[in-house]
């Protein structure tokens, strides 16, 4: 006997699918780009959460470099979260002391 599937069910899950390789591209994505934005000595401060937003405006997926002196495995992903947080954005990828981030633009409309 098959089992019938209501039609919320399968939306959900292409949804799902679909985030999933949206994910798959952006990790593959941030692999190749450079650092754009360093976090130094002051930790993560208003003036840098600026920079940043400013960046992903521009780029919309930017990489960030936390220098050795205060970067750990926990203290990362704290740092990485919490500058996500603060520039409304996603995290996709956490690599060593580098992360990056996205933020999907905004849609651009027409009017008269």
């Amino acid at each position: 006997m098959s089992e019938v599937r209501d039609d919320k069910a399968l939306s959900d899950e292409e949804g799902e699918a679909k985030e999933k390789k949206r994910r798959h591209r952006l990790s593959r994505r941030s692999s190749v780009i450079k650092p754009k934005v360093w976090i130094g000595k002051t930790g993560v401060s208003t003036a840098f959460v600026g920079q940043l937003k400013r960046q992903l405006k521009s780029d919309k997926l930017v990489k960030v470099k936390v220098q050795k002196g205060i970067s750990g495995t926990q203290e990362m992903e704290r740092i990485s979260r919490e500058v996500a947080f603060a520039t409304d954005s996603s995290l996709v990828d956490v690599r060593g002391r580098t992360f990056t981030l996205y933020k999907k633009g905004a849609k651009k409309t027409i009017g008269y």
